[in-house]
């Protein structure tokens, strides 16, 4: 008799223990909208036979050139340095008397602001303005949006609904079941910034014309589902 109860006791345990079958798939989501801010880095470079002279003429170009900045409405928060770099360059000189090829070093200054611009419609006249007060160097210009929260959310259901979606589609080739969720796990994900860059900014003439886009967020979910 014990040994009849222990030998169903150890049946039914096997029985328990029998791993659950699943099925995991990968869903894909994606929302856009407009982009509500933007991000550009402008700045200062001069260059002279010195270090001093360069730095000089440096500094007198970015003060004016942060003034103009501030005087167009964009709060300190929102203007930070992003670069500043002092770097020497040889130029090739021609010396006729040797009838030979030397070289002269010249002193580079580099002064650089990343702004943060939340009012887009305004860009092209910021950057506009930017130059003709001194600006020479414009890049890294790009738009995103100043909370995610609602696209990934918008994001995270289509995600949702497109991984149900396969899970029904693969279990039903496999003659089987979709039953309820294991596990969930996520990944979002964001575009990479869309760029307008203008090496040496004198002399663009004109407004210049900025073209924003739409700004995407994709999620992916994977998930984990009981079949039976």
């Amino acid at each position: 008799m014990l040994s009849a109860c222990g030998s169903a006791g150890a049946s039914q345990a096997g029985a328990s223990q029998q791993p659950v079958r699943t099925i995991t798939v990968v869903g894909q989501g994606k929302a856009s909208g407009a982009p509500t801010v933007a991000h550009i880095n402008v700045g200062v470079e001069t260059s002279a036979p010195s270090a001093q002279e360069a730095m000089d003429a440096n500094r007198a170009r970015m003060s004016a050139l942060l003034e103009k900045i501030k005087a167009l409405g964009i709060a300190d928060k929102d203007i930070q340095t992003s670069n500043f770099s002092i770097y020497t360059e040889q130029r090739p000189v021609v010396m006729p008397s040797a009838g030979k090829e030397d070289y002269t070093v010249v002193y580079r200054v580099s002064n650089q602001v990343s702004l943060t611009i939340r009012d887009i419609a305004r860009l092209g006249d910021i950057l506009d303005q930017a130059v003709a007060a001194g600006a020479n160097n414009v890049y890294g210009v790009y738009f995103g949006v100043e909370s995610t929260a609602e696209l990934e959310a918008q994001a995270r259901e289509k995600a949702m609904a497109d991984a149900a979606a396969r899970a029904q589609a693969l279990a039903s080739l496999g003659g089987v079941s979709v039953g309820e969720v294991i596990t969930i796990s996520e990944v979002v994900g964001t575009p990479g910034p869309l760029y307008y860059s203008v090496a040496k900014a004198e002399g663009l003439g004109g407004a210049t014309p900025i073209q924003p886009g739409e700004y995407e967020i994709s999620v992916n979910v994977q998930v984990t589902y009981a079949i039976r």
